[in-house]
This record gives structure tokens, sequence and C-alpha cells, in this order.
């Protein structure tokens, strides 16, 4: 089933359970040799989202989420800490490292997600690259940034995407990160984030022909959908694990 990609646009009814969902669909590929997936997702609430080894207190303005109800979860994969919410694409690709040469390589399979994205991008018209450890970028300003998680045969790069999301927001939730790449310039949030000027829609179908030109949506496969509740309470949904750094 290597071959076969999945296109799945679901959004579950919390960030945590998108979180586990993205996790599950990895497992269940590697576990049963794919299908391949590409997912996406947008929360209908705000969220802050911690990479898989970041500090709650050193990345996020704890009292601003608590004061508006923000949640701050955590993902499995690394990369930095990222607001999440109405405006902002969530892009989850599953791949066997089988799919090209050098896959096995993190560097190298970051870099061909990360290009296919880029250049569907690119052909409607949006002068993006890839800056960084993985940012995509319009402008000189950041309007993605990218993480990956790995289990043993399979891979899974997924890129958050902002096209309509406030930045206000993201400063208000995020404290500035301690360490950034050279192209920032220790610019502010509002200085340094832009928004892609095009619709969701314009997105979602740009990269799935970049992917699977003319496939259909897909619903999750059961066997992943099945593994949520189990992530739920070992991870996605499970406070001491969300706060263990």
């Amino acid at each position: 089933m290597r071959n076969e990609l999945l296109c799945i646009d679901v959004t579950c009814s919390s960030v945590e359970e998108d979180l586990a969902l993205d996790e599950a669909l990895l497992i269940e590929a590697d576990s049963s040799d794919g299908p391949a997936v590409l997912r996406f997702w947008e929360p209908r609430h705000h969220a802050v989202v911690l990479g898989a080894s970041r500090s709650i207190r050193s990345d996020a303005l704890v009292e601003a989420c608590r004061a508006d109800g923000v949640p701050i979860v955590r993902r499995s994969s690394g990369g930095g800490t990222v607001v999440v919410g109405p405006g902002v694409l969530n892009v989850a690709v599953v791949l066997p490292d089988s799919r090209a040469p050098g896959l096995w390589a993190v560097d190298a399979a970051h870099r061909y997600v990360l290009e296919r994205l880029v250049g569907s991008i690119i052909g409607v018209g949006q002068p993006v690259t890839v800056e960084g450890l993985g940012d995509l970028v319009i402008g000189g300003r950041k309007c993605g940034g990218s993480a990956q998680r790995r289990l043993k045969h399979w891979f899974m790069v997924h890129c958050s995407i902002l096209y309509a999301m406030p930045v206000e927001q993201v400063a208000r939730y995020l404290a500035l990160p301690e360490r950034q790449p050279a192209y920032r310039r220790r610019r502010s949030h509002q200085d340094f984030l832009s928004n892609l000027p095009l619709t969701r829609t314009n997105l979602v179908e740009s990269i799935r022909a970049a992917w699977s030109p003319g496939s259909a949506f897909s619903s999750p496969p059961a066997r992943a959908l099945a593994l949520i509740p189990e992530l739920m309470a070992e991870k996605f949904g499970n406070r001491s694990w969300i706060e263990r750094f």
C-alpha cells in the first residue's frame, strides 16, 4: 500500500484530539505498512502547541492563555511552539522512508516534504521559500512552521500555514523564542509573521494537487481512530505529559 495516498480533511472536536489523530495516522501506517496520508485540519479556537521538548514557562505566556481560556497542549514532534486556530491550516504528510532515496535521514525527509509543499504554493503565484530549520517564508516574513516525527519505517512532517491568522494573537500568547534563526533579526512576532494571501480552498487544493492529483477526500482509517482514546490518556490529554517540561 506504499503508493496509495489518503487525502483527509478532518478537524476533531479539540486540538488535543487533532494532535492525537496525526500521531495515530503515523502509528497505523508504520504498523501496517501504509497507506501514506495527506491530512488537513484547522481548529475552531486558538491553542498554543508546544514542541515535544519545549518548556511551557519559556515559550507560552501562561497567564494570558489562562485569562483567555486558550489551552496549552503538546505535540509529539520536535520544533518550536506555535499558535494554531482559525486562519491556520495544519498539514500532516505521513510517508514511508522508502518513498524516495535518502528519506531515512531526517534532513532529507524534511526537505523532500517541504519542497513539494512550497512548490505547490509557488504554483499559485506566491513566492515562498524555506528558511531556517523548516520555516516557510514570504517577503522575508515567516508564514509557516514545520516539525517531524519518525517511527521505525515511516515519518510524518506537519506544517502550520498562516493564511488568515490575527498575528496579534501570537504576540499575546507566545514569548519571543530564546533561539532564533538568523533571518528573523530579533524582530517581534508582529514584524516577523505574515499571512499568505490565499484562501483556505486555494491552499488545500494546490497542496492536494501536488501530492495526489484528482484524489477524493477520505475518512480517517477506523484503526487510526481507534487509537485516539489511548493516545489521549497517555499523552495528548494528559496534563502530566503536556506539562512535563
